[in-house]
């Protein structure tokens, strides 16, 4: 497959990548940019957090379960990128350092990672932001006070209007296609090609297909990237309630329904990290039958419907159905 992203402010454009070839195992082995760890290569310690940005923001993701074709389009920003190009340590590096934030310090670039995600976000709930960032020295007192320390302080300005750059950098990403994997722009294209490959692989936000290879060393054969589907994407309300997009990250559904249904929303903030929710998408949630996939009973008790699709052929069930 072919893509193109930015790493660190810099365009990069890749050809033939195994699709399933995780942005973590690129940055250390291919790129030589070893602060991205590798701790559990599962998507639970956060030592591979890296910063990705697209026209909806910059968020935190896990490293170690993105595969690179997810990039595709994207800013990818490690923590090699979080100073500036003069040496100026980022606020959050220079407050980790005032109050003793790392010990062995092979956890600290994901969680400066972490906070520079947050910074940049104006978020200021570290214990939520921070959930997914382990560590086994410090006891996080040091380090939650280093967030607390670096707040209202100026983000750097390479780290501003990423989403802008992106734009004017690569107005048109590859199209991250090579047979027999493809990364479709639309549901419509997706429906179609699915199915003539019945027997594909449909990747979401991999947080639990991204363990079938880091964990289960699986092949996955034919593999559809789902990301760039943009109408499978979003929450749409009217007269009859909350239309929700199988795309639709559960970062995006806990800001949608914890005010609606604050029960649910503490339910939401459950779901692993803010790394694993801000790629994990609903639809995924339910179609992956995962034991861990804990939203369909809490579907199901607010009386949701799945809407289906088989090529031209669509039905709606009810969730418990």
């Amino acid at each position: 497959m072919d893509i193109t992203f930015l790493l660190n402010g810099e365009v990069v454009s890749l050809s033939n990548v195994s699709p399933t070839t995780t942005l973590l195992d690129w940055l250390r082995e291919d790129r030589g940019l070893t602060g991205t760890k590798e701790g559990c290569n599962e998507g639970d310690c956060g030592a591979c957090s890296v910063m990705i940005t697209d026209a909806q923001g910059s968020r935190a993701l896990n490293g170690c379960i993105l595969f690179l074709p997810q990039v595709n389009g994207k800013a990818v920003t490690t923590v090699e990128g979080m100073a500036s190009a003069d040496g100026a340590l980022h606020p959050v590096q220079e407050t980790m350092i005032e109050h003793h934030g790392s010990q062995c310090g092979f956890c600290t670039p994901g969680f400066i990672v972490s906070m520079a995600t947050a910074h940049l976000n104006g978020a200021t709930d570290h214990d939520v932001q921070l959930a997914g960032n382990l560590c086994r020295c410090t006891g996080y007192a040091p380090i939650i006070r280093a967030a607390e320390a670096a707040e209202g302080t100026p983000v750097p300005e390479h780290l501003r209007n990423l989403s802008g750059k992106l734009a004017l950098d690569i107005p048109a990403p590859a199209k991250a296609e090579g047979a027999p994997h493809v990364q479709p722009e639309s549901s419509d294209a997706l429906a179609a090609w699915y199915l003539d490959n019945p027997d594909a692989t449909l990747i979401a936000g991999a947080t639990d297909v991204g363990l079938w290879v880091t964990k289960g060393f699986r092949d996955l054969g034919s593999v559809a990237f789902l990301n760039r589907c943009a109408d499978l994407r979003g929450i749409t309300e009217d007269e009859t309630g909350l239309r929700i997009g199988a795309m639709t990250t559960l970062t995006e559904v806990e800001a949608k329904l914890a005010p609606l249904h604050p029960s649910l929303g503490s339910m939401l903030r459950r779901y692993g990290s803010t790394q694993v929710r801000n790629a994990a998408t609903l639809g995924g949630n339910i179609a992956n039958g995962s034991p861990i996939g804990d939203g369909p009973p809490a579907l199901i008790a607010l009386g949701a419907t799945l809407h289906l699709r088989r090529g031209d052929t669509r039905r709606e069930i009810a969730l418990e159905d």
